[in-house]
Protein backbone atom coordinates (compact mmCIF):
# COMPACT_ATOMS: atom_id res chain seq x y z
CA UNK A 1 0.00 0.00 0.00
CA UNK A 2 2.78 2.57 0.83
CA UNK A 3 4.58 1.98 -1.94
CA UNK A 4 1.30 2.66 -4.13
CA UNK A 5 1.19 5.81 -2.80
CA UNK A 6 5.25 6.32 -2.91
CA UNK A 7 4.50 5.41 -7.09
CA UNK A 8 1.26 7.40 -7.70
CA UNK A 9 3.24 10.54 -5.42
CA UNK A 10 6.41 10.25 -8.04
CA UNK A 11 4.25 9.89 -11.20
CA UNK A 12 2.01 12.72 -10.39
CA UNK A 13 4.79 14.77 -9.85
CA UNK A 14 6.77 13.99 -12.99
CA UNK A 15 4.94 16.42 -15.15
CA UNK A 16 5.15 19.67 -12.16
CA UNK A 17 8.46 18.67 -11.49
CA UNK A 18 9.42 18.67 -15.30
CA UNK A 19 7.37 21.69 -16.09
CA UNK A 20 8.60 23.82 -13.44
CA UNK A 21 12.58 23.30 -14.45
CA UNK A 22 11.73 23.84 -18.02
CA UNK A 23 10.12 27.45 -16.39
CA UNK A 24 13.03 28.22 -14.86
CA UNK A 25 14.95 27.76 -17.89
CA UNK A 26 13.01 30.23 -19.22
CA UNK A 27 13.99 32.78 -16.66
CA UNK A 28 17.61 33.36 -17.50
CA UNK A 29 16.81 33.68 -20.85
CA UNK A 30 14.13 36.08 -20.99
CA UNK A 31 16.06 38.55 -17.79
CA UNK A 32 18.73 37.89 -20.11
CA UNK A 33 17.06 39.74 -23.32
CA UNK A 34 14.12 41.78 -21.53
CA UNK A 35 14.91 44.54 -18.89
CA UNK A 36 13.87 44.82 -15.14
CA UNK A 37 11.18 47.46 -15.96
CA UNK A 38 9.78 45.75 -19.27
CA UNK A 39 9.72 42.67 -17.19
CA UNK A 40 7.49 44.39 -14.52
CA UNK A 41 5.12 45.62 -17.32
CA UNK A 42 4.93 42.29 -18.54
CA UNK A 43 3.71 40.38 -15.26
CA UNK A 44 1.78 43.09 -14.76
CA UNK A 45 -0.75 42.19 -17.10
CA UNK A 46 -0.17 38.70 -16.84
CA UNK A 47 -1.46 39.36 -13.23
CA UNK A 48 -4.70 40.64 -14.94
CA UNK A 49 -5.18 36.82 -16.41
CA UNK A 50 -4.36 35.30 -12.93
CA UNK A 51 -6.95 37.79 -11.11
CA UNK A 52 -9.42 37.18 -14.17
CA UNK A 53 -8.82 33.70 -13.65
CA UNK A 54 -10.25 33.52 -9.95
CA UNK A 55 -13.11 34.57 -11.62
CA UNK A 56 -13.98 32.18 -14.16
CA UNK A 57 -14.61 28.87 -12.65
CA UNK A 58 -16.62 30.81 -10.03
CA UNK A 59 -15.77 27.43 -7.96
CA UNK A 60 -17.67 24.82 -9.71
CA UNK A 61 -13.86 23.37 -9.89
CA UNK A 62 -13.77 22.78 -6.27
CA UNK A 63 -17.12 21.59 -6.07
CA UNK A 64 -16.71 19.24 -9.32
CA UNK A 65 -13.90 17.88 -7.45
CA UNK A 66 -15.94 17.43 -4.01
CA UNK A 67 -18.72 15.55 -6.04
CA UNK A 68 -16.73 13.74 -8.13
CA UNK A 69 -16.61 10.42 -5.76
CA UNK A 70 -20.33 10.94 -5.52
CA UNK A 71 -21.73 11.00 -8.59
CA UNK A 72 -21.84 8.24 -11.12
CA UNK A 73 -22.45 10.10 -14.46
CA UNK A 74 -19.06 11.36 -14.93
CA UNK A 75 -19.87 13.15 -18.18
CA UNK A 76 -23.27 15.07 -16.98
CA UNK A 77 -20.92 15.54 -14.25
CA UNK A 78 -18.27 17.95 -15.84
CA UNK A 79 -20.23 19.18 -18.49
CA UNK A 80 -22.95 20.57 -15.82
CA UNK A 81 -19.60 22.21 -13.74
CA UNK A 82 -18.05 23.80 -16.70
CA UNK A 83 -21.69 25.54 -17.83
CA UNK A 84 -21.44 28.47 -15.67
CA UNK A 85 -17.88 28.82 -16.01
CA UNK A 86 -17.87 29.48 -19.92
CA UNK A 87 -21.27 31.84 -19.56
CA UNK A 88 -18.71 33.90 -17.31
CA UNK A 89 -16.05 33.64 -20.05
CA UNK A 90 -18.46 34.73 -22.38
CA UNK A 91 -19.15 37.67 -20.38
CA UNK A 92 -15.44 38.69 -19.16
CA UNK A 93 -14.77 38.48 -23.05
CA UNK A 94 -17.81 40.74 -23.98
CA UNK A 95 -16.48 43.18 -20.90
CA UNK A 96 -12.65 43.01 -22.13
CA UNK A 97 -13.75 43.71 -26.32
CA UNK A 98 -16.14 46.97 -25.58
CA UNK A 99 -13.21 48.18 -23.21
CA UNK A 100 -10.06 47.21 -24.80
CA UNK A 101 -8.69 50.52 -25.14
CA UNK A 102 -9.20 51.72 -21.37
CA UNK A 103 -7.83 48.32 -20.22
CA UNK A 104 -4.70 48.91 -22.52
CA UNK A 105 -3.93 51.93 -21.12
CA UNK A 106 -4.55 50.96 -17.31
CA UNK A 107 -1.91 48.09 -17.90
CA UNK A 108 0.48 49.57 -20.39
CA UNK A 109 -0.35 53.06 -20.62
CA UNK A 110 -0.95 52.75 -23.95
CA UNK A 111 -4.55 52.85 -26.19
CA UNK A 112 -3.56 50.97 -29.22
CA UNK A 113 -1.94 47.65 -27.30
CA UNK A 114 -5.05 45.90 -27.82
CA UNK A 115 -3.48 42.33 -29.36
CA UNK A 116 -3.01 40.85 -25.97
CA UNK A 117 -6.14 41.38 -24.76
CA UNK A 118 -7.96 39.76 -27.94
CA UNK A 119 -5.60 36.73 -27.03
CA UNK A 120 -6.28 37.06 -23.83
CA UNK A 121 -9.95 36.75 -24.09
CA UNK A 122 -9.40 33.42 -26.22
CA UNK A 123 -7.18 31.83 -24.03
CA UNK A 124 -10.55 32.43 -21.00
CA UNK A 125 -11.94 29.45 -23.15
CA UNK A 126 -9.72 27.19 -23.15
CA UNK A 127 -8.43 28.23 -20.14
CA UNK A 128 -11.52 26.62 -18.58
CA UNK A 129 -11.65 23.57 -20.63
CA UNK A 130 -7.81 22.86 -19.46
CA UNK A 131 -8.64 23.13 -15.72
CA UNK A 132 -11.93 20.66 -15.93
CA UNK A 133 -10.13 18.23 -17.64
CA UNK A 134 -7.07 18.29 -16.17
CA UNK A 135 -8.75 17.54 -12.83
CA UNK A 136 -10.99 14.92 -14.58
CA UNK A 137 -7.95 12.91 -15.28
CA UNK A 138 -6.24 14.04 -11.56
CA UNK A 139 -9.87 12.76 -9.56
CA UNK A 140 -9.31 9.50 -11.88
CA UNK A 141 -5.81 9.31 -10.81
CA UNK A 142 -4.29 8.72 -13.98
CA UNK A 143 -0.64 10.05 -13.05
CA UNK A 144 1.32 9.74 -16.33
CA UNK A 145 -1.04 11.63 -18.25
CA UNK A 146 -1.73 14.02 -16.03
CA UNK A 147 2.12 14.60 -16.01
CA UNK A 148 2.80 14.78 -19.59
CA UNK A 149 0.23 17.47 -20.34
CA UNK A 150 0.82 19.75 -17.44
CA UNK A 151 4.83 19.34 -18.91
CA UNK A 152 3.34 19.63 -22.50
CA UNK A 153 2.19 22.93 -21.66
CA UNK A 154 5.06 24.19 -20.06
CA UNK A 155 7.55 23.12 -23.49
CA UNK A 156 5.26 24.94 -25.65
CA UNK A 157 5.38 28.20 -23.74
CA UNK A 158 9.18 27.94 -23.94
CA UNK A 159 9.19 26.91 -27.73
CA UNK A 160 6.93 29.94 -28.35
CA UNK A 161 8.75 32.50 -26.34
CA UNK A 162 12.17 30.90 -28.08
CA UNK A 163 10.61 31.50 -31.71
CA UNK A 164 9.66 34.94 -30.53
CA UNK A 165 13.24 36.21 -29.36
CA UNK A 166 14.56 34.62 -32.61
CA UNK A 167 11.66 36.67 -34.65
CA UNK A 168 13.66 40.03 -32.93
CA UNK A 169 10.72 41.19 -30.17
CA UNK A 170 12.70 42.05 -26.66
CA UNK A 171 10.03 44.07 -24.80
CA UNK A 172 7.79 43.00 -22.59
CA UNK A 173 5.59 41.40 -25.39
CA UNK A 174 7.72 38.16 -25.88
CA UNK A 175 6.69 37.35 -21.96
CA UNK A 176 2.87 38.02 -22.99
CA UNK A 177 2.46 36.31 -26.19
CA UNK A 178 4.81 33.70 -25.33
CA UNK A 179 2.44 32.38 -21.80
CA UNK A 180 -0.95 32.72 -23.86
CA UNK A 181 0.24 31.34 -26.92
CA UNK A 182 2.09 28.84 -25.49
CA UNK A 183 -0.66 27.92 -23.22
CA UNK A 184 -3.54 27.75 -26.05
CA UNK A 185 -1.70 25.36 -27.92
CA UNK A 186 -1.12 22.83 -24.88
CA UNK A 187 -4.92 23.69 -23.96
CA UNK A 188 -5.62 22.59 -27.87
CA UNK A 189 -4.25 19.00 -27.15
CA UNK A 190 -5.69 18.80 -23.78
CA UNK A 191 -9.31 19.32 -25.43
CA UNK A 192 -8.29 16.59 -28.19
CA UNK A 193 -7.92 13.91 -25.42
CA UNK A 194 -10.84 14.40 -23.88
CA UNK A 195 -12.93 14.84 -27.25
CA UNK A 196 -15.57 12.23 -24.66
CA UNK A 197 -16.64 15.33 -22.76
CA UNK A 198 -17.25 17.55 -25.51
CA UNK A 199 -20.29 14.86 -26.96
CA UNK A 200 -23.11 17.12 -25.99
CA UNK A 201 -25.67 14.35 -27.36
CA UNK A 202 -27.98 14.13 -24.41
CA UNK A 203 -27.14 16.84 -22.57
CA UNK A 204 -29.27 18.17 -20.10
CA UNK A 205 -28.26 21.18 -17.57
CA UNK A 206 -29.51 19.40 -14.42
CA UNK A 207 -30.50 22.71 -12.24
CA UNK A 208 -30.07 20.59 -9.18
CA UNK A 209 -26.83 19.32 -9.67
CA UNK A 210 -25.61 23.37 -10.65
CA UNK A 211 -27.44 24.30 -7.93
CA UNK A 212 -25.39 21.71 -5.32
CA UNK A 213 -22.31 22.62 -7.13
CA UNK A 214 -23.11 26.50 -6.78
CA UNK A 215 -23.49 26.02 -2.70
CA UNK A 216 -20.24 24.25 -2.13
CA UNK A 217 -18.45 26.39 -4.35
CA UNK A 218 -19.52 29.78 -4.21
CA UNK A 219 -17.69 30.25 -0.52
CA UNK A 220 -14.54 28.94 -2.23
CA UNK A 221 -15.23 31.33 -4.98
CA UNK A 222 -15.23 34.30 -2.88
CA UNK A 223 -12.25 33.50 -0.53
CA UNK A 224 -10.21 32.20 -3.96
CA UNK A 225 -10.90 36.12 -5.06
CA UNK A 226 -10.29 37.33 -1.95
CA UNK A 227 -7.17 35.72 -2.28
CA UNK A 228 -6.06 36.45 -5.63
CA UNK A 229 -6.50 40.01 -4.64
CA UNK A 230 -4.35 38.93 -1.72
CA UNK A 231 -1.59 37.59 -4.05
CA UNK A 232 -1.91 40.15 -6.33
CA UNK A 233 -1.55 43.30 -3.67
CA UNK A 234 2.31 43.41 -3.27
CA UNK A 235 2.76 43.91 -6.82
CA UNK A 236 0.12 46.14 -7.03
CA UNK A 237 1.48 48.60 -3.88
CA UNK A 238 4.52 47.85 -4.97
CA UNK A 239 4.21 48.94 -7.97
CA UNK A 240 2.40 52.46 -6.83
CA UNK A 241 5.06 53.13 -4.01
CA UNK A 242 8.10 52.03 -6.78
CA UNK A 243 8.28 51.85 -10.46
CA UNK A 244 8.27 48.83 -13.29
CA UNK A 245 11.98 47.93 -12.59
CA UNK A 246 11.68 47.41 -8.51
CA UNK A 247 8.70 45.29 -10.09
CA UNK A 248 10.53 43.34 -12.56
CA UNK A 249 13.52 42.27 -9.43
CA UNK A 250 10.63 41.12 -7.35
CA UNK A 251 8.99 38.77 -10.19
CA UNK A 252 12.15 37.52 -10.81
CA UNK A 253 12.65 36.76 -6.64
CA UNK A 254 9.34 35.02 -7.11
CA UNK A 255 10.15 32.78 -10.00
CA UNK A 256 13.39 31.96 -7.71
CA UNK A 257 10.82 31.05 -5.43
CA UNK A 258 8.65 29.19 -8.12
CA UNK A 259 11.29 26.52 -7.34
CA UNK A 260 9.36 25.53 -4.32
CA UNK A 261 6.28 25.65 -6.35
CA UNK A 262 7.42 22.60 -7.84
CA UNK A 263 7.03 20.22 -4.64
CA UNK A 264 4.03 22.31 -4.08
CA UNK A 265 2.31 21.44 -7.49
CA UNK A 266 3.83 17.82 -7.35
CA UNK A 267 2.22 17.36 -3.73
CA UNK A 268 -1.04 18.75 -3.49
CA UNK A 269 -1.71 17.40 -7.62
CA UNK A 270 -1.20 13.73 -5.62
CA UNK A 271 -2.54 15.39 -2.29
CA UNK A 272 -6.41 16.32 -2.75
CA UNK A 273 -7.62 13.41 -4.61
CA UNK A 274 -5.80 10.94 -1.79
CA UNK A 275 -7.47 13.31 0.74
CA UNK A 276 -11.05 12.85 -0.29
CA UNK A 277 -10.14 9.01 -0.51
CA UNK A 278 -8.98 8.61 2.85
CA UNK A 279 -11.67 10.37 4.23
CA UNK A 280 -14.31 8.38 2.54
CA UNK A 281 -12.58 5.28 3.56
CA UNK A 282 -12.33 6.77 7.31
CA UNK A 283 -8.60 6.00 7.28
CA UNK A 284 -6.99 6.71 10.47
CA UNK A 285 -5.76 10.00 11.46
CA UNK A 286 -2.07 8.77 11.96
CA UNK A 287 -2.09 8.91 7.95
CA UNK A 288 -2.70 12.45 7.85
CA UNK A 289 -0.29 13.26 10.53
CA UNK A 290 2.22 11.28 8.80
CA UNK A 291 2.09 13.14 5.68
CA UNK A 292 1.80 16.69 7.18
CA UNK A 293 4.85 16.00 9.41
CA UNK A 294 6.62 14.92 5.83
CA UNK A 295 5.98 17.61 3.81
CA UNK A 296 6.88 20.26 6.65
CA UNK A 297 10.23 18.41 6.66
CA UNK A 298 10.81 18.37 2.83
CA UNK A 299 9.87 21.82 2.23
CA UNK A 300 11.79 23.63 5.45
CA UNK A 301 14.83 21.25 4.03
CA UNK A 302 14.83 22.12 0.39
CA UNK A 303 14.89 25.79 1.31
CA UNK A 304 17.39 25.84 3.64
CA UNK A 305 19.22 24.20 0.94
CA UNK A 306 18.53 26.47 -1.61
CA UNK A 307 19.72 29.08 1.01
CA UNK A 308 22.99 27.14 1.03
CA UNK A 309 23.45 27.69 -2.53
CA UNK A 310 22.15 31.09 -3.19
CA UNK A 311 25.65 32.25 -4.38
CA UNK A 312 24.87 30.03 -7.50
CA UNK A 313 22.07 31.85 -8.91
CA UNK A 314 24.74 35.12 -9.57
CA UNK A 315 25.18 32.50 -12.62
CA UNK A 316 21.62 32.56 -13.59
CA UNK A 317 20.68 36.43 -13.27
CA UNK A 318 22.40 39.28 -15.52
CA UNK A 319 23.90 42.08 -12.70
CA UNK A 320 20.34 44.16 -13.36
CA UNK A 321 18.70 41.75 -11.51
CA UNK A 322 21.16 40.58 -8.77
CA UNK A 323 19.11 42.37 -5.98
CA UNK A 324 16.46 39.36 -6.50
CA UNK A 325 19.09 37.18 -3.43
CA UNK A 326 17.71 39.37 -1.12
CA UNK A 327 14.39 39.13 -1.88
CA UNK A 328 13.38 35.81 -2.73
CA UNK A 329 13.73 33.96 1.34
CA UNK A 330 10.58 35.38 2.19
CA UNK A 331 8.80 34.63 -1.41
CA UNK A 332 9.18 30.92 -0.52
CA UNK A 333 7.08 31.21 2.39
CA UNK A 334 4.14 31.00 0.13
CA UNK A 335 4.53 27.72 -0.93
CA UNK A 336 6.13 26.38 1.63
CA UNK A 337 2.85 27.64 4.32
CA UNK A 338 0.53 26.96 1.43
CA UNK A 339 1.41 23.36 1.01
CA UNK A 340 2.00 22.33 4.74
CA UNK A 341 -1.74 24.31 5.13
CA UNK A 342 -3.64 21.50 2.65
CA UNK A 343 -2.90 18.97 5.34
CA UNK A 344 -4.19 21.16 8.58
CA UNK A 345 -7.16 22.77 6.35
CA UNK A 346 -9.11 19.69 6.07
CA UNK A 347 -11.70 19.96 8.15
CA UNK A 348 -13.01 22.71 6.42
CA UNK A 349 -13.95 20.47 3.36
CA UNK A 350 -14.59 17.72 4.83
CA UNK A 351 -17.25 19.53 7.09
CA UNK A 352 -18.33 21.05 3.78
CA UNK A 353 -18.07 24.49 5.75
CA UNK A 354 -15.94 25.98 2.58
CA UNK A 355 -17.39 29.84 3.72
CA UNK A 356 -14.55 30.00 6.40
CA UNK A 357 -12.00 30.33 3.53
CA UNK A 358 -13.56 33.76 3.26
CA UNK A 359 -12.07 34.60 6.51
CA UNK A 360 -9.21 32.81 6.41
CA UNK A 361 -8.40 35.03 3.07
CA UNK A 362 -9.70 38.33 4.59
CA UNK A 363 -7.84 38.23 6.94
CA UNK A 364 -4.50 37.70 4.91
CA UNK A 365 -5.61 40.29 2.23
CA UNK A 366 -6.13 42.77 5.66
CA UNK A 367 -2.67 42.15 7.27
CA UNK A 368 -0.85 42.09 3.79
CA UNK A 369 -2.18 44.99 2.38
CA UNK A 370 -1.10 46.81 5.86
CA UNK A 371 2.47 45.57 5.69
CA UNK A 372 2.85 46.21 2.38
CA UNK A 373 1.78 50.12 2.74
CA UNK A 374 3.94 50.42 5.98
CA UNK A 375 6.74 48.39 4.60
CA UNK A 376 7.59 48.89 0.65
CA UNK A 377 7.76 52.64 1.53
CA UNK A 378 11.01 51.83 2.91
CA UNK A 379 12.56 48.46 1.93
CA UNK A 380 11.09 48.52 -1.68
CA UNK A 381 10.56 44.93 -2.95
CA UNK A 382 11.99 43.64 0.43
CA UNK A 383 9.54 44.89 2.18
CA UNK A 384 6.49 43.32 -0.12
CA UNK A 385 8.99 39.52 0.00
CA UNK A 386 8.64 40.29 4.37
CA UNK A 387 5.03 41.42 4.18
CA UNK A 388 4.02 38.57 1.95
CA UNK A 389 5.73 36.19 3.98
CA UNK A 390 3.49 37.02 7.30
CA UNK A 391 0.92 37.45 5.51
CA UNK A 392 0.95 33.83 4.33
CA UNK A 393 2.10 32.84 7.91
CA UNK A 394 -1.32 34.38 9.20
CA UNK A 395 -2.98 32.37 6.57
CA UNK A 396 -1.49 29.13 7.85
CA UNK A 397 -2.38 29.58 11.01
CA UNK A 398 -5.88 30.60 10.72
CA UNK A 399 -6.78 27.97 8.07
CA UNK A 400 -5.41 25.16 10.69
CA UNK A 401 -7.15 26.80 13.23
CA UNK A 402 -11.19 26.76 12.13
CA UNK A 403 -9.92 23.67 10.47
CA UNK A 404 -9.19 22.09 13.81
CA UNK A 405 -12.66 23.00 15.14
CA UNK A 406 -13.93 20.03 12.53
CA UNK A 407 -11.70 17.81 12.48
CA UNK A 408 -9.49 16.31 15.17
CA UNK A 409 -7.00 16.89 12.80
CA UNK A 410 -3.15 16.95 13.15
CA UNK A 411 -0.68 18.27 15.78
CA UNK A 412 1.25 21.46 14.80
CA UNK A 413 3.57 22.25 17.64
CA UNK A 414 6.91 21.22 15.81
CA UNK A 415 5.91 22.75 12.55
CA UNK A 416 5.63 26.05 14.41
CA UNK A 417 9.03 25.57 15.56
CA UNK A 418 10.07 24.55 11.93
CA UNK A 419 8.80 27.81 10.81
CA UNK A 420 10.11 29.55 13.37
CA UNK A 421 13.69 28.57 12.17
CA UNK A 422 13.49 29.50 8.44
CA UNK A 423 11.52 32.65 9.51
CA UNK A 424 14.88 33.25 11.15
CA UNK A 425 17.41 32.44 8.67
CA UNK A 426 15.01 34.19 5.86
CA UNK A 427 15.68 37.31 7.92
CA UNK A 428 19.44 37.00 8.32
CA UNK A 429 19.51 36.18 4.39
CA UNK A 430 17.55 39.15 3.45
CA UNK A 431 19.44 42.23 5.96
CA UNK A 432 22.60 40.77 6.80
CA UNK A 433 25.73 41.39 4.41
CA UNK A 434 27.57 38.66 6.02
CA UNK A 435 28.45 34.78 4.68
CA UNK A 436 25.25 33.45 6.11
CA UNK A 437 26.32 29.64 5.04
CA UNK A 438 26.91 28.57 8.65
CA UNK A 439 23.59 30.01 9.75
CA UNK A 440 21.99 28.14 6.75
CA UNK A 441 23.42 24.91 7.67
CA UNK A 442 22.84 24.86 11.28
CA UNK A 443 19.49 26.09 10.61
CA UNK A 444 19.17 22.72 8.46
CA UNK A 445 20.92 20.54 11.52
CA UNK A 446 18.27 21.83 13.30
CA UNK A 447 15.20 20.87 11.14
CA UNK A 448 16.48 17.25 10.85
CA UNK A 449 16.76 17.07 14.65
CA UNK A 450 13.51 18.40 15.38
CA UNK A 451 12.15 15.82 13.37
CA UNK A 452 14.42 13.19 14.01
CA UNK A 453 11.75 10.29 15.64
CA UNK A 454 9.64 10.99 12.07
CA UNK A 455 12.42 10.57 9.94
CA UNK A 456 13.18 7.42 11.79
CA UNK A 457 9.87 6.06 11.06
CA UNK A 458 9.93 6.98 7.40
CA UNK A 459 13.49 6.13 6.90
CA UNK A 460 13.35 2.15 8.72
CA UNK A 461 9.61 1.72 8.10
CA UNK A 462 9.39 1.34 11.99
CA UNK A 463 5.49 0.70 12.69
CA UNK A 464 3.94 3.65 13.91
CA UNK A 465 1.87 4.53 17.07
CA UNK A 466 0.38 8.25 17.09
CA UNK A 467 2.04 9.13 20.23
CA UNK A 468 5.15 8.50 18.22
CA UNK A 469 4.53 11.12 16.02
CA UNK A 470 4.26 14.25 18.48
Amino acid sequence: MKNYYVKKLFHFSIGPVAGAIISFITIPMTTYFVSPDEYGKANMFLLVQTLLTAYLYFGFDQAYTREYHENEDKKNLIQNAMFVPLLIASLLTVICVIFHSEIAFLIFYDRTVYLPIIILCISMFTLVFERFFLLSIRMEENAKRYSLLTFLIKVLVLLVTLLLIFAGIRDFKVIIYGSLIGQILGDIIIISCCLRFLNIKGFNIDKNLIRKLFIFGLPIFIAFSIEAVFNASDRIILNTFANYKELGIYVAALKIASLLKILQSAFTTFWIPTAYRWHKEKQNAIYFQRVSDLVTIIFSCVFLTILLGKNLLLYVFPESYKATLDIFPFLCFIPILYTISETTTLGIVFSRKTYLNIFVSISAVIVNTCLSILLVPIWGAKGAAISMGISYFIYYIIRTLLSRRHWRGVSISRQLVAIGIIFAASMLNTFSDIDAWAINGIALISIILLYAKTLKIFIFKKKVKRYDLY
